[in-house]
């Protein structure tokens, strides 16, 4: 087996057929990889849909299970253990995989075999086919979209997102796996940071594409609040993981938070300037709530 693909699922009945039937018309034979559905306690018609997946497709490798430890990190290390493929593969259960998305993983990965880690390009499909005004480069990420142009090149400052990131199932021996702690935001930058610190680079493929969809209400002023404060929890509790130097580690971060937010005002202010105030108003609502949430993350709701 070469590829396993992991989908980690919650209540996500809207989406989750949809995501699935896109591993299925692939241009990779059917004998290179297999489908694992983690199910993390969904109480809707999620885990009926999965299962008559599953027996609509009886030729593919399909696993199927449930994690009953509710978060996404306990779901992925869930599928880690099921996976049986060589590389490791991650996409959301709101994405759309292109045909030759498991192809263009195991073509890549060949060419450069002593590397571990690895993410693609993920693009915006918006559920009224439209960017959101306030939409700009400096907030693409707080709804998983990365697009880093056409050439493979190290992720050097940032990192792939849970939505399109693959790896050989070793590295998970060299470093561990997910960072349970984090049950909803930032396991995806904990494992990645974890493996460039033990000196490993990691890949951008931009050719290994899935679409994701973007409901109305994560466009929303209120979403982007909500999720830049878990972000800025999840920082905190990632950085309080670390070793004896968490401590520095999480004053330089809220230095780099106070000196972002200062930032953002003046983007705002040019942004103003060009009729656009809306992208610098949302820009520094993000960074400001996300150090509202590294501050207090004990005030901050996960569900």
């Amino acid at each position: 087996m070469k590829v396993s693909v992991v989908i980690c699922t919650y209540n996500r009945e809207q989406h989750i057929e949809r995501a699935l039937e896109s591993l299925i018309p692939q241009t990779a034979s059917k004998e290179d990889y297999e489908i694992v559905i983690v199910d993390n306690n969904s109480t809707d018609s999620t885990p009926e849909r999965i299962k008559n997946f599953k027996k609509k497709y009886p030729d593919y490798h399909i696993q199927t299970a449930v994690e009953t430890n509710q978060g996404l990190s306990f779901a992925r290390n869930k599928g880690i253990e099921l996976a049986k493929g060589e590389i490791i593969s991650f996409i959301d259960d709101d994405a759309i995989a292109r045909e030759n998305f498991i192809e263009k993983i195991i073509s890549n990965t060949e060419k450069f075999p002593s590397h571990y880690a690895f993410g693609g390009k993920v693009l915006p499909k918006y559920e009224k086919e439209k960017e959101p005004e306030w939409m700009s480069p400096y907030i693409e990420r707080i709804i998983s979209i990365v697009d880093m142009g056409d050439e493979i090149k190290s992720f050097d400052k940032t990192y792939p997102v849970g939505c399109n990131m693959f790896f050989r199932r070793e590295i998970f021996d060299k470093i561990g796996k997910f960072n349970t702690n984090l049950r909803l935001r930032s396991d995806d930058k904990y494992i990645f940071m974890k493996i460039k610190e033990a000196g490993y680079e990691v890949l951008y493929f931009p050719d290994v594409v899935v679409q994701h969809f973007i409901d109305d209400f994560r466009t929303t002023k209120e979403y982007v609040i909500k999720i830049s404060r878990l972000n800025g929890k999840s920082e905190y509790i990632r950085l309080d993981t670390l070793d004896a130097q968490k401590n520095i580690k999480k004053f330089k971060r809220l230095i780099d938070y106070i000196f972002k937010v200062n930032a953002s005002l003046a983007l705002w202010f040019i942004y103003a300037l060009k009729g656009e105030g809306i992208k610098g108003k949302m820009l520094f609502l993000s960074l400001w709530n996300q150090l509202s949430g590294f501050i207090n993350p004990g005030k901050v709701k996960e569900y």
